[in-house]
């Protein structure tokens, strides 16, 4: 079995890239903890504000132009935010006195920095975890473990709410209410929705025995995450249908016949069930994070397709893999997880951390941007929540101002929030199914401009559609031509 596996692989990597396809969804997580990504230090003074923004800008700037298309942003800690919040206190990686106003609101700036630029934004959110026990010897006194004493469990050194209490799941439900409430936010992706390692040592028996119903207690573990997991999808989708539903889940959900290696498994090890969640339709994406390689790598990409319920499986890749003391991996080892995940149908992949691709480190960001992430690439359709086309872009123009061209649009107004898409080609009929001649995504407004390259002389057609929440698209707009070069126009 292993060999054969290996055969398939082989063929497959050196059969050169998949065709790139027109949707895709190339996520990133940016993690605000420790300051893992951003924001380098917390807010103290005015200049500070301006610092944070300007990193975070300098972050996005780069994720788009190398074609990314999804942020999931740090939003909920451990047991601390990034909002000003009514219920938990602010996060000290991004400001210095939990107790003040910074001065600004990260969350909206980040959205909003996110919209700009075309990348959707989603709210990262830990659920359980509460941090360490003692910090710097003493207890542990954050507002959000005093005020929650009686939902919280001790375990390892780790402070805990315990999912089998119901109330911890009222207390969530309420975070979530108020960043999708009071947040633009395109998706609301959750993180640490299980137990933690170990979970069979986790000391729950008091809720247990409360709550239990004579179950065994490892089905009634899993169902204490069900539930929050069923509750939280129907809460977002009540407030926002369009905002996406996800979760970064163990990048191996069962043990597979024939696999010797794997161990350490969401539905055994920490009473995690993804695969009930895609099959009652509890989750739009779910992003296992598969941070292996070779044997516990493939086989398991195919394992999640074939659980996926037709929704969206978007393996994670741990970049972060690449140093030394974490395996050493190098950047082949990447590139060949990118290009299985295509091969095998899933709808994109997610990457930890965002620094690794600010650094570049090993040439991971060149190598990615060039081979992979060559055309830009939208995010694919929810169709099971929405199916209905936006109307037709009309009356699209192109005009030479000095060393641009301006592309402009007419839309009728409406209610409901649109973005649009760019296309370009040198042939006619433009084909909007050929990525290779998508131009930008999710433009804001009705107008796009790029520099007039002098040095070509060659006509070129353009033409837009129009794209929804859903990612639902329109039939394109009429073309319009233009010709580049020095000629006179």
């Amino acid at each position: 079995m292993k060999q054969v596996l290996f055969f398939i692989i082989f063929v497959l990597i050196h059969s050169g890239l998949a065709a790139h396809p027109k949707h895709e969804i190339r996520a990133v997580w940016l993690a605000t903890n420790h300051a893992l990504d951003w924001p380098d230090s917390p807010v103290r003074n005015q200049s500070d504000i301006v610092r944070q923004q300007q990193s975070l800008c300098q972050i996005l700037d780069e994720l788009k132009e190398a074609n990314f298309n999804v942020v999931f942003l740090q939003t909920r800690i451990r047991g601390n935010v990034i909002y000003p919040s009514k219920i938990e206190p602010w996060s000290n990686f991004v400001n210095w006195d939990p107790s003040l106003n910074p001065g600004y609101d990260p969350l909206d700036f980040a959205i909003k920095a996110c919209h700009e630029r075309g990348l959707a934004c989603h709210a990262w959110f830990v659920t359980f975890p509460l941090g360490l026990e003692k910090i710097n010897g003493r207890p542990n006194n954050s507002p959000t473990i005093i005020k929650n004493k009686d939902l919280v469990k001790k375990f390892r050194g780790e402070l805990y709410l315990d999912p089998g209490n119901p109330q911890t799941r009222v207390y969530l439900l309420s975070l979530v209410k108020e960043i999708v409430s009071c947040y633009d936010i395109d998706g609301f992706h959750f993180d640490y929705i299980r137990y933690p390692d170990r979970a069979s040592d986790f000391p729950d028996r008091d809720s247990y025995n409360r709550y239990g119903q004579k179950q065994n207690i490892e089905s009634w573990r899993r169902d204490n995450i069900n539930q929050l997991v069923y509750a939280a999808y129907d809460t977002i989708k009540s407030l926002k249908p369009w905002v996406i539903v996800s979760s970064s889940v163990l990048g191996m959900y069962q043990k597979i016949p024939g696999n010797t290696q794997a161990h350490w498994t969401a539905y055994s090890s920490v009473f995690q069930d993804p695969v009930n969640w895609l099959s009652k339709g509890k989750h739009d994406w779910i992003v296992p994070m598969m941070y292996y390689s070779d044997n516990l790598f493939f086989p398991f990409v195919e394992n999640w397709q074939e659980h996926s319920y037709g929704r969206y499986v978007v393996p994670g890749i741990g970049l972060y893999r690449m140093d030394q003391n974490e395996g050493g991996w190098d950047v082949s080892t990447i590139l060949d997880q990118i290009r299985y995940s295509r091969l095998s149908r899933t709808r994109g992949n997610a990457f930890y951390r965002t620094w690794y691709l600010m650094d570049n480190t090993k040439g991971i960001s060149d190598s990615i941007k060039t081979g992979f992430y060559r055309y830009p690439s939208q995010l694919p359709p929810i169709y099971w929540q929405d199916s209905i086309a936006p109307v037709v872009p009309c009356k699209p123009d192109a005009v030479q101002s000095g060393d641009s061209l301006h592309i402009t649009w007419n839309y009728p107004e409406v209610s409901e929030k649109l973005y649009f898409n760019v296309y370009c080609s040198g042939n006619f009929p433009v084909d909007i199914e050929n990525p290779e001649n998508l131009l930008a995504t999710r433009v804001s407004g009705t107008g796009f401009s790029i520099p007039v390259d002098r040095n070509r002389e060659k006509g070129y057609y353009y033409l837009v559609t129009a794209g929804d929440r859903y990612h639902n698209e329109s039939e394109p707009s009429k073309v319009v031509f233009f010709y580049m070069g020095s000629l006179e126009k």
